[in-house]
């Protein structure tokens, strides 16, 4: 019995490590493309794009995924839109800044600016799941201003790339 569960715990530990493997295998050249023309929308080039790749990957893609950084950029977005108003407006109202932080952040503005950048074409996902999803375009788009956060050591380097595209500078590159 001992020997069976040795057995089943080295065979479950190589699975793991194999499928860690294969997800750490070389992006596409289409993939890494993808990736430099998204640095170049977003007007931030990442010191390691291994983050900007790990926000193109869905759970349903790999372990190594866009989950965390989603979380975190949806923080930075909230901290953005609110700075945005409250330094302009250190009086504003609390349903003011609300307003602001949910127009900025919110689902749907998520998921078309995701679509402005084209998300759906460069996000990983597994077979079954649908890149086209709004809540994988949302989940990626978030993700991006987290990778930027960790990347560049802060939120500020995240809030101007934010603001670019808000603000339209992704039809110029």
């Amino acid at each position: 019995m001992a020997l069976r569960l040795c057995f089943f715990f080295f065979l479950s530990f190589f699975t793991l490590v194999h499928l860690q493997a294969a997800s750490a295998a070389p992006p596409s050249q289409a993939f890494s493309s993808g990736l430099e023309i998204l640095q170049n929308r977003t007007g931030y080039q990442f010191r390691s794009v291994d983050l900007l790749r790990q926000a193109m990957t869905h759970p349903s893609y790999s372990l190594d995924n866009n989950h965390a950084l989603s979380l975190l950029g949806l923080n930075a977005m909230e901290a953005a839109a609110a700075l945005s108003l409250v330094g302009v407006d250190p009086n504003a109202s609390p349903a003011a800044v609300n307003a602001r932080i949910a127009k900025i952040s919110g689902f749907d503005d998520c998921v078309s600016n995701g679509k402005r950048l084209a998300i759906e074409s460069l996000v990983r996902v597994a077979k079954k799941t649908s890149a086209s999803s709004p809540n994988v375009i949302c989940s990626a788009y978030r993700a991006i201003y987290g990778a930027i956060a960790v990347d560049a050591g802060g939120l500020d380097a995240a809030s101007k790339a934010l603001w670019r595209i808000l603000d339209g500078g992704i039809y110029a590159s």
